[in-house]
């Protein structure tokens, strides 16, 4: 029996060790990685990022070099957490939120920033071509830490500024990305279904329209919502009961759209209590949040002892209202006519401008 111990512990090691052997050194796989990154012609993964501060996220790319492509240099498809997706093609620019049903399509000919919108999207950490980026700018500071298995996978660990990467010590590609962020903790990206050079058709970056969505297009400058009929609306409130604006048909009224992430419409809850509390005999007040998640508006409601209207927005309404930042804001007469409109924090002048049109509505 200790024969077959014996025996059975040496088989093990020379596997062991064969396996070893077939490992690259580290600075092979290093160069290796770096060549994969910097040369492929198509290349998709999943990237799944953890951070101390912010809800986990999962992240799909697809990207194909195109050096044709006047921005970029490529093609890109990228989806987050199956909810939103972003085609790009071409100067062809489109995004889909599943939750909110909305395609939003990026006219170039109309308004020539798609290329500041761009490095919005492909900018984020847990791209694996900002990565590369990064690996090529401190590449002489790159420094070997130790061998270590990630996931069943051999893996060689390497440091650089305030970076952590892990290898695979076989295939020589990513498999995690750690970002130290200071006393805010410290970011942690896994990369998965890493595939270069894999056959990639155009379609793929092209989105489909969606039965019931709204689209708009964002570039095209509309007139002020001013001294015009507002649209009509109908929206559920948080009990889901629907309320339309003409059932306020007569009655002066404040209209704003917000969003409980947005720091400039929390900013401006003061002043609308303000409103309600100062004009709520003479004029109705009514606000649209667009949270598009209905537990977090009615804990931000309780939280901040809201008593006024709140509805559920919906892409309809932020299409007919033009809504391009939060929080939008009008000021509609009892004819049914916008007589003021404004976005950003209500405070300072905006707050005065907006406090008068209160005054002066009819």
């Amino acid at each position: 029996m200790k024969l077959y111990i014996l025996v059975l512990s040496v088989v093990l090691s020379l596997f062991s060790c064969a396996g070893n052997e077939n490992l690259q050194s580290p600075d092979e796989v290093l160069s290796k990685t770096s060549e994969k990154l910097n040369t492929w012609e198509t290349i998709s993964f999943t990237a799944s990022t953890k951070s101390p501060s912010r809800p986990s996220t999962q992240t799909i790319y697809k990207l194909k070099r195109v050096n044709y492509e006047p921005h970029l240099k490529l093609f890109f498809f990228k989806e987050m957490n199956q909810e939103t997706a972003i085609y790009y093609k071409l100067a062809s620019l489109a995004v889909v939120e599943d939750k909110k049903n909305k395609i939003t399509i990026f006219d170039y000919g109309k308004d020539r920033s798609i290329p500041r919108y761009l490095e919005a999207y492909m900018g984020d950490d847990d791209n694996l071509l900002v990565t590369a980026r990064l690996m090529n700018q401190f590449k002489e500071d790159i420094v070997y830490v130790e061998q270590t298995n990630f996931n069943d996978r051999h893996a060689y660990v390497y440091t650089f500024d305030k970076y952590k990467i892990w290898i695979d010590a076989k295939l020589a590609t990513p498999l995690k990305l750690e970002i130290a962020n200071g006393t805010s903790g410290k970011k942690e990206i896994v990369y998965d279904g890493l595939v270069f050079n894999d056959p990639m058709d155009d379609d793929t970056f092209t989105h489909e329209e969606k039965e019931g969505y709204v689209s708009s297009v964002f570039g095209i400058k509309k007139e002020p919502m001013l001294n015009v009929k507002a649209p009509d609306w109908s929206l559920l409130d948080l009990d889901g009961k629907k309320v339309s604006l003409s059932d306020f048909r007569g009655a002066p009224i404040f209209l704003e759209a917000w969003t409980s992430s947005c720091d400039h419409c929390m900013a401006s809850l003061p002043k609308v209590k303000e409103i309600e509390n100062e004009f709520g005999g003479k004029v109705k007040v009514i606000t649209v949040n667009f949270d598009y998640d209905l537990n977090e508006t009615k804990k931000t409601v309780k939280s901040e002892g809201l008593n006024y209207m709140v509805l559920q927005g919906d892409a309809i309404f932020d299409q007919h209202y033009d809504l391009r930042s939060f929080p939008s804001y009008f000021v509609i007469n009892s004819e049914g006519t916008i007589v003021y409109s404004e976005r950003g924090t209500i405070i300072g002048k905006k707050a005065n401008a907006l406090f008068e049109a209160l005054r002066r509505v009819e």
